[in-house]
């Protein structure tokens, strides 16, 4: 070709009419993947990151654990394949039967666990155990309780260790430091703004630190706006640090190595900042000054501590801290299984961490250099699947709707509100009667149930909490 070496994987040949050929290069990409470019840079990322978490799986697996959460994701699916691997023969995936699951999840999960040649326990888990154990869950994970999934899994964890299961992995986390969910972060305060403007219908009147420059004058009998900022304060602090106590085994450390020249030239890494605040760009570790009392929540609250970390990874340690761990390492502990979550083990994580944000969203495609990483591994459908709702399920699309909505009018009576201190009395259950006139398929039917599941879980801390006797070391 005229003395001109053709390089195939960085250029392409098109033939003209004529029969001429000309040769079409990219400086930056060799193919494409789910159609987008791969850089040539990509691929030693790729390893690296497989690389890790390989590691991270083996550590948890020379510690003992055997047992692997399979839910039919690539996440769960990629620890499944490596532990495979590493332990042929010794390992068993579990997956959970409930009805409100994705039923081409599962399908993944038993195309998974029969390639990787594992044993595979599909644990039923039946609607009507789900309003029973609401209870019992909310009590282990220290926490309110948003839907119904979070339940199922406290149920999944007693059937896994009535048959033997202790030490389990599990893919809790990759979402967050390997953004699996790009489109998370904007609707996420979208969410929470429509949570905000609910829970003000129950809220008394002189609880006003979730409005935005205005103020309610207090109701008659009602407890002093300053009261009633002290036990929003208090109930806070609390929540915090039942929150922080769930830290992940092998969880994300406070340092990181620096970033050189030459990386930093390419693109500044998404730093992982939960308190205390973790290396800055240059590098180097510095403390984090908190602001003082929040009277105004109308802000993000993964915002409320000053930082050097993206909006974007402070909102993965957020929802890390309060919304995926508690359920998933407390509900196990409680029944004697101890979870590891091997991508927020420090050796996947400060290198997932410390990849460029165009690595990982690109093309509006979550989590796409892991998907890059694993090909081979696990099949294409599993690695190419797009994200998938989970929390799908509310009372009122329950099999078992009757008894759920029987919970509720129990713990959101007057009798269970009012020790609350900042809860009106009657308004949970006039918020109930109105849920129940909602068509299932309702989009503001979620928005409700997330606030009276929330509501009955604090019921229910709060109730345990004035039955328990002092402890005498206190």
């Amino acid at each position: 070709m005229d003395g001109q070496t053709l390089i195939a994987t960085n250029r392409e040949v098109r033939r003209h009419e004529g029969g001429q050929a000309c040769i079409a290069a990219h400086h930056t990409a060799h193919q494409h993947e789910d159609g987008q470019a791969v850089a040539h840079g990509d691929d030693a990322l790729a390893q690296e990151l497989l690389s890790a978490c390989s590691d991270a799986v083996s550590a948890r697996l020379d510690e003992g654990a055997r047992d692997v959460s399979l839910s039919g994701g690539v996440d769960s699916a990629v620890l499944c394949m490596l532990a495979a691997r590493l332990a042929p023969g010794q390992v068993r995936a579990w997956s959970m039967d409930v009805h409100f699951a994705d039923e081409t999840e599962r399908r993944n999960a038993r195309t998974v666990a029969r390639l990787a040649g594992v044993e595979h326990v599909d644990v039923p888990i039946p609607d009507a155990v789900l309003p029973e154990l609401f209870e019992q869950a909310v009590l282990a994970t220290e926490s309110p309780i948003l839907n119904a999934r979070a339940i199922a899994s406290f149920a999944f964890y007693a059937e896994a260790r009535r048959h033997g299961a202790s030490v389990m992995l599990s893919g809790a986390g990759a979402d967050e430091v390997l953004m699996g969910n790009p489109s998370a972060l904007p609707a996420a305060m979208a969410r929470i703004k429509e949570d905000r403007r609910l829970v003000q219908t129950v809220l008394r009147p002189s609880v006003d630190n979730l409005r935005t420059g205005n103020s309610r004058a207090p109701a008659p009998g009602a407890a002093s706006v300053a009261e009633d900022r002290r036990l929003v304060r208090a109930s806070v602090d609390k929540s915090q640090m039942s929150s922080l106590r769930a830290a992940p085994p092998g969880g994300v450390e406070e340092h990181r190595r620096p970033r050189t020249d030459d990386e930093s030239q390419k693109d500044s890494p998404r730093v992982f900042s939960p308190p205390p605040a973790r290396a800055q760009e240059d590098g180097r570790h510095t403390g984090t000054r908190r602001r003082g009392a929040v009277d105004n929540l109308g802000t993000a609250p993964w915002s409320v501590t000053e930082t050097s970390a993206s909006e974007e990874v402070r909102y993965a340690a957020w929802v890390l801290r309060e919304l995926v761990l508690p359920p998933e390492l407390r509900g196990a502990r409680a029944h004697g299984i101890t979870v590891h979550t091997p991508y927020l083990d420090t050796r996947c994580a400060d290198v997932a961490l410390a990849l460029p944000e165009s690595s990982l969203r690109r093309g509006g495609v979550g989590k796409w250099l892991f998907r890059h990483a694993v090909r081979g591994l696990v099949p294409d459908e599993v690695r190419l699947a797009r994200k998938t709702p989970r929390y799908g399920h509310t009372a009122l699309s329950s099999p078992v709707r009757a008894r759920w909505l029987e919970l509720y009018r129990e713990w959101l009576s007057p009798a269970h509100m009012e020790p609350l201190g900042v809860i009106l009395p009657g308004a949970p259950l006039s918020l109930l009667e109105r849920y129940i006139r909602l068509e299932p398929e309702a989009p503001e039917a979620s928005i409700v149930d997330r606030l009276l599941m929330r509501l009955c879980s604090l019921a229910m801390l709060h109730a345990h909490a004035v039955r328990l006797r002092p402890c005498p070391e206190s």
